[in-house]
């Protein structure tokens, strides 16, 4: 009888271990195969913006050799930090992944969100973009120069618009107002409104990304001051960096791809691999230039030592100008 029962215990632990084995096998099948449904790419900003315009470009370039489509999706508000939550609380399957920004270290630096970078997978860096100082065409400033030499005779009297409070548009002026130690009153807005009041006369300057400002900069109806990056951008060869100008700042926004913490290797790797391709196509490079951005490729290591590194920086900025809660 004993033999019997022992027999059976015996023929279910074999027959259980093949099933779970089987399991197994196809999971791990199943990452091999990835991916085998679209891919969705969660953006924190507005559609039409400079980060949708670039999201959805680089998607389309990436979707080629993915096998599968890159979907964009915009979730907005909070700064941010909806998209970042709902990318966090995300299955680490592959198949949600958020466009990835600056705006993850100023979320957290503000307590806007309960965690930092640490809590996702990075898969690759993707290059940098300049944040533009721009004024109305009647605005008596010649220059950078003149301009920041106006802000420190009149504290706080400047109103410099940007894109909402946190933000890399935000930082920038933020960062400026702190090195010439002089007072600016800020005025954040919504995607595009800040150049809408620009125009209208509502704020004397206003901090963008090239692309938002580009159409306007063309018709003549605003002038750029200063850029925040190191070199000056090909669009725009005349305008001055504001280290240049006597400034010594250099702050850009980055930009790349993340996924939620867990994420399989093997698609880490793989996406990684194909981002590095469409980063480095001359479509993609032509692309950015046009739009004031500069293509950089990063791998996922180099990118987290990088977004750390900027998560400390802009802790510090932000202590300094009082932002932190």
């Amino acid at each position: 009888m004993k033999r019997r029962v022992g027999r059976k215990i015996a023929f279910f632990l074999f027959f259980a271990s093949l099933f779970f084995t089987q399991l197994c096998l196809q999971a791990h099948a199943a990452k091999d195969d990835w991916p085998t449904k679209q891919v969705e790419l969660i953006n924190p900003f507005g559609a039409g913006g400079a980060a949708d315009i670039q999201a959805r470009k680089l998607a389309e370039i990436i979707s080629r050799d993915l096998g599968q489509p890159m979907v964009v999706r915009n979730v907005t508000g909070a700064g941010g930090a909806i998209a970042y939550n709902e990318v966090r609380r995300a299955k680490p399957d592959g198949y949600t992944l958020i466009w990835y920004s600056g705006a993850i270290n100023t979320l957290s630096a503000r307590k806007q969100i309960t965690f930092d970078y640490t809590a996702f997978d990075h898969i690759a860096g993707i290059g940098y973009e300049t944040i533009a100082i721009a004024v109305n065409k009647t605005a008596p400033w010649k220059d950078f120069k003149e301009f920041v030499a106006y802000i420190k005779q009149n504290p706080g009297k400047v109103t410099i618009g940007n894109s909402g409070m946190g933000s890399v548009t935000h930082m920038v002026p933020v960062a400026m107002a702190a090195k010439i130690k002089a007072q600016v009153t800020h005025v954040p807005f919504g995607t595009g409104l800040a150049v809408a009041s620009l125009m209208g006369g509502k704020i004397d300057a206003s901090s963008q990304h090239p692309a938002e400002i580009l159409s306007q900069v063309k018709a003549g109806e605003v002038r750029v001051l200063a850029v925040s990056s190191a070199k000056r951008i090909s669009i725009w060869p005349n305008v001055p960096t504001m280290k240049e100008s006597g400034v010594d700042l250099v702050f850009d926004q980055w930009r790349g791809f993340a996924a939620p913490k867990g994420t399989p290797k093997n698609v880490i790797d793989k996406l990684s691999s194909i981002v590095k391709k469409a980063v480095e196509s001359k479509e993609w490079i032509d692309f950015t230039s046009s739009v004031g951005t500069t293509a950089e490729y990063m791998d996922p290591s180099s990118f987290l030592k990088f977004v750390a590194e900027q998560d400390k920086l802009t802790k510090e900025i932000m202590t300094e100008a009082g932002l932190l809660k």
